[in-house]
């Protein structure tokens, strides 16, 4: 049997060797991290770990400055950030949310919701050939701009937004704005100049299952001025855990893996990138030339969109499937709409090239000859599809 290509990382990544050990450990300390006697403080030793390495692997060099919130997901944790700002006070005018059009659905729907309910207006940026318009963005800021919330690095496109650039300007224009970035795709795969804790934002999220930790885990991370000005509050209610932000018994072995994740990709992390972004170059190269590539200005070095020629991204991946490679059509959190992709669309794609559109995205795990033998199996896949149409 054919050993598979597992080439889909953006939707989830298998899990390295750090997180299984640390899963390990942390399955035969069962207590609750609440409880009082030995075994929940042992628990509790564990989770405040996985605490220290996240803040560290984010480069929060004074770590009072930042407070983690340990959450079930990216989507929990994005959510959190934006529920947890718009209900934090009373606004005396209608507060306005500004992001992009090229979001991931766990920022655009609640946005959506929280438009619906109108407890916020949404004003959503161009992202066209994968660049943020600044100018744009200042037209859009008032002083009703409550919250500008960003994602680092697009999940579909691999597009890498200037968010730094982005969130100077909004806090010189308004600043008592807030900020928030969804770091799920850029978090240890684009370095930011400074570190990701110089980024200026007030709230950043992250996924454990995008960094080689389980699925089930994510964290936001919050500034400790934000918390100390009571501008969060929870969007779940219990028994009070994780400083009464997100309540719920903690998930102590995917708290572990994270942690463990995190540090293990940060101590690589500037190898692991320069090995990914030359094996992307080699990749795009070998591609047949009636491929399109979908550059943006500044692309993160993990994610390859590729539009192929008249052929239809689904047929594309049952063929490829067949030959043990696995690829996407895109965003596996959006894939269950049924509908083409919006960002793609945003991105600058007619209807009919986004239908025709894959996306191959790696970690750094992937090898050289897996990336030899997928270019060469979407050159035959294009010959043969050609051939039959």
């Amino acid at each position: 049997m054919t050993t598979p290509i597992y080439l889909d990382n953006s939707a989830t990544t298998p899990l390295c060797p750090e997180a299984v050990e640390a899963v390990q450990k942390a399955v035969t300390c069962y207590g609750n991290p609440s409880s009082l006697h030995s075994m929940g403080l042992d628990a509790r030793k564990i989770v405040e770990e996985a605490r220290k390495n996240l803040l560290s692997a984010l480069d929060v060099r004074v770590p009072a400055t930042r407070r983690v919130f340990f959450t079930s997901c990216g989507t929990e944790a994005n959510n959190l950030a934006l529920y947890g700002v718009i209900r934090a006070k009373k606004f005396r005018f209608l507060p306005r949310i500004i992001t992009t059009d090229s979001e991931h659905p766990s920022i655009l729907e609640p946005l959506r919701d929280l438009e619906a309910r109108g407890e916020a207006e949404i004003v959503k940026l161009s992202t066209k050939e994968g660049k943020l318009d600044l100018a744009e963005l200042d037209a859009a800021l008032n002083e009703r701009t409550v919250l500008v919330t960003l994602m680092q690095v697009n999940n579909e496109t691999g597009a890498v937004y200037d968010i730094a650039s982005a969130f100077k300007l909004a806090k010189r224009k308004v600043p008592t704005v807030l900020t928030h970035t969804d770091l799920t795709q850029g978090f240890l795969k684009v370095l930011p100049t400074g570190g990701y804790d110089k980024l200026g934002a007030d709230l950043m999220t992250v996924s454990g299952h995008k960094i080689h930790a389980p699925k089930g885990i994510g964290a936001l991370i919050v500034s400790a001025d934000l918390l100390k000005a009571k501008r969060l509050i929870p969007h779940l209610y219990g028994g009070g855990q994780e400083g009464g932000l997100r309540s719920g018994t903690e998930n102590v072995m995917g708290i572990a893996a994270l942690g463990a994740a995190a540090k293990a990709g940060k101590a690589t992390a500037i190898a692991d990138l320069q090995r990914m972004k030359e094996m992307r170059e080699r990749f795009i190269e070998l591609l047949p030339e009636t491929v399109r590539v979908n550059k943006p200005a500044a692309a993160a070095p993990h994610i390859v969109s590729l539009t192929l020629p008249r052929i239809k991204s689904q047929s594309a991946l049952n063929a490829l499937s067949a030959k043990g490679i696995f690829v996407s059509s895109g965003s596996a959190c959006s894939s269950h709409g049924g509908h083409g992709s919006y960002v793609l669309l945003a991105f600058g794609l007619s209807p009919e090239d986004a239908d025709c559109t894959l996306r191959v995205s790696l970690s750094r795990f992937t090898t050289d000859p897996e990336l030899l033998t997928a270019a060469k199996a979407i050159r035959e896949v294009c010959d043969t599809m050609i051939q039959i149409r």
